[in-house]
């Protein structure tokens, strides 16, 4: 407890404990959102490289696209990721599978779908964005809390420290008083 001490440095040092953890924490969340946008990002540049114009001209041109999800397998809670990745093409009725070939991660959809899975891309991208902001400032509430209770335990403090005085002084009229009644 940081009153162990005797003084308020423990305190000093919690308190700077929990702000360098807020800043390390915001720092990461800032680069992990930036590089999901990113993933996002490159990935509707690779779903609109989908050849379909080239695709209809051949006769045995695959009818399903392939889109490596090895970017975003490296951010961290990729499954979370993943989830919300399919949430959201379900959402828009896009026929579509993850599948593993050994190590490497795929997301699977018909070429016809392409520009609508560039679409679910380009929102999510773009809500990646909006959360990394409603996050941060969320991450700043706290701290703004934090100086609220120092400014209220700083009043408090002075109106104890008020109370005191005047008990003291009070204390100091019933002493003398009473010398004067002797």
């Amino acid at each position: 407890m940081p009153s162990d001490y005797g003084d308020d440095s423990g305190e000093k040092l919690v308190d700077w404990m929990l702000r360098i953890g807020q800043d390390a924490g915001g720092a990461a969340m800032s680069a992990s959102a930036e590089r999901l946008a990113n993933a996002f990002r490159n990935a509707r540049g690779q779903v609109a490289g989908t050849p379909d114009a080239v695709a209809e001209e051949l006769e045995d041109a695959p009818r399903w696209a392939k889109l490596s999800m090895a970017e975003f397998e490296q951010l961290p809670e990729y499954e979370s990721i993943r989830q919300l990745i399919d949430e959201e093409l379900d959402r828009a009725s896009i026929e579509h599978a993850f599948h593993n070939d050994g190590e490497r991660g795929f997301l699977v959809f018909k070429v016809e779908d392409a520009p609508d899975v560039d679409e679910v891309f380009a929102d999510l991208e773009r809500k990646a964005s909006e959360a990394l902001d409603e996050a941060k400032e969320r991450i700043a509430q706290p701290k703004s809390r934090d100086a609220e209770r120092l400014a209220v335990k700083a009043e408090q403090a002075k109106a104890a420290s008020a109370a005191s005085k005047a008990a003291r002084e009070q204390v100091r009229q019933v002493e003398r008083l009473e010398q004067k009644a002797r």
